[in-house]
């Protein structure tokens, strides 16, 4: 990744490189060249200017200006012939179409011949030549191209050591999600990657932390599951086996009474594993509306027979009103289930349900005549273990509050619950 983000950077320098530095190459050339010409020029313009317009008939000689830059001048009349300087003892080209009346510029073995026609009265009586070595104008080109070429191998290296901190630092959080992907892959849903303040990446970096939280989310909700529903199904198991054992023992006149009682508890295993799993799969239910009075007698309907099989009672106290309270009715139920169980189990005497209603709360009460939590509540090993861990859990996800009450008998247990519409409302 690192290699190909240098490599793109690089790549990109050079070609806008190449596309800036060939024109600019070409550019200089012409303008190196353009330049020589127009000193040579200057140079010729200059001398025509001190030859005297009769010097064809004068026969005094004529005297051009030294030479300068390697500038070499000639002096020709209106016939061809060298008159004065240093020059072809004939005119060339160039000096031929000066005497036309036009400024001759040619390049000719390895010179600059610029030829400047010499005009008295309207008509042109001369011609000068300037002669130059383009060696030196080519070296100037050279030396600027070298110089330009050397900058641009310059800016080639400040590219490539920006685009190695560039990439570098493009590279760490492609590898930091890649990790994090690594790890989700093996089963660490705690990833959480660090922000790089590259957009695209953080938001993806924002969605794999996302999955993990969710995927981490559903696998403790199946968790829940196979603990919750080893603990729920239990109670309908062990009053089927219950009827079972009883009917062996003590046949009634009529046998089948025992194979309906038996469908009603399979009936009850279907509805818990049904409930198990809507619980285990809802996140939210502080929507929804719970009957209390629909609650009780579910309780009542589905553990009045162990209870008779115990010699015990279950007393659910009425209320002439009784408030609906926000929370799922399964998971008030199941909870009602966890804390009667253990009633049966670990307490004595009759179990007690009431309720008191308060203004924006309803707060169910279960006791019995036990001692107590003498050594404290009951403790589980596991978050999604047996007893009251189960309990409290569906509790607050209702939302609402279980609380114990102080060591001693009668053991009591509240569980307060959020009205779903307030006494003031």
């Amino acid at each position: 990744m690192r290699r190909r983000i240098l490599a793109a950077i690089l790549s990109v320098t050079a070609i806008a490189i190449v596309l800036f530095g060939v024109p600019l190459a070409i550019v200089v050339q012409r303008f190196v060249d353009d330049d020589a010409a127009l000193r040579v020029e200057r140079a010729a313009v200059l001398a025509s200017r001190q030859v005297p317009a009769d010097f064809a008939t004068n026969n005094d000689p004529v005297e051009l200006p030294k030479s300068e830059d390697g500038i070499v001048l000639a002096l020709y009349d209106t016939s061809g012939q060298l008159v004065a300087g240093s020059g072809p003892p004939t005119a060339d080209d160039a000096t031929n179409e000066a005497l036309g009346n036009r400024i001759a510029d040619v390049k000719a073995g390895g010179s600059r011949i610029v030829a400047v026609p010499i005009a008295a009265d309207e008509r042109v009586i001369g011609v000068i030549r300037a002669e130059q070595s383009t060696a030196a104008s080519e070296s100037r080109a050279r030396r600027i191209q070298i110089l330009l070429a050397g900058l641009a191998i310059a800016v080639l290296l400040v590219g490539a050591a920006i685009g190695f901190v560039l990439a570098g630092r493009l590279a760490r959080p492609v590898r930091r999600l890649r990790d994090a992907a690594v790890d989700l892959g093996g089963g660490d849903f705690t990833i959480d990657v660090s922000r790089s303040r590259v957009p695209e990446l953080d938001q993806a970096a924002q969605a794999l932390t996302a999955t993990a939280r969710r995927l981490d989310d559903l696998l403790a909700r199946e968790r829940a599951f196979s603990s919750d529903a080893s603990h729920q199904l239990r109670t309908p198991l062990a009053g089927l086996r219950a009827a079972i054992e009883t009917e062996l023992q003590f046949p009634r006149p009529d046998p089948t009474a025992v194979l309906h009682e038996a469908i009603g508890d399979i009936d009850r295993l279907e509805r818990t594993i049904a409930e198990l799993l809507n619980i285990t799969r809802t996140s939210t239910v502080a929507d929804l509306s719970t009957s209390l009075a629909d609650v009780f007698a579910d309780i009542e309907s589905a553990w009045r027979r162990r209870f008779t099989g115990a010699g015990r009672s279950l007393t659910i106290a009425a209320a002439r009103y009784t408030p609906a309270v926000r929370g799922n009715p399964a998971m008030l139920r199941h909870a009602l289930d966890v804390l009667i169980d253990n009633a049966v189990r670990h307490g004595r005497g009759a179990v007690k349900i009431d309720h008191t209603v308060g203004e924006d709360t309803v707060t169910v009460t279960i006791s019995d005549d036990g001692p107590g939590f003498v050594n404290g509540p009951p403790q589980s090993t596991d978050v999604h273990g047996l007893g009251l861990p189960l309990a409290q859990r569906l509790i607050a996800a209702m939302p609402g509050r279980l609380t114990i009450a102080p060591a001693g008998p009668p053991p009591r247990i509240d569980i307060v619950l959020q009205r779903a519409v307030s006494a003031a409302s």
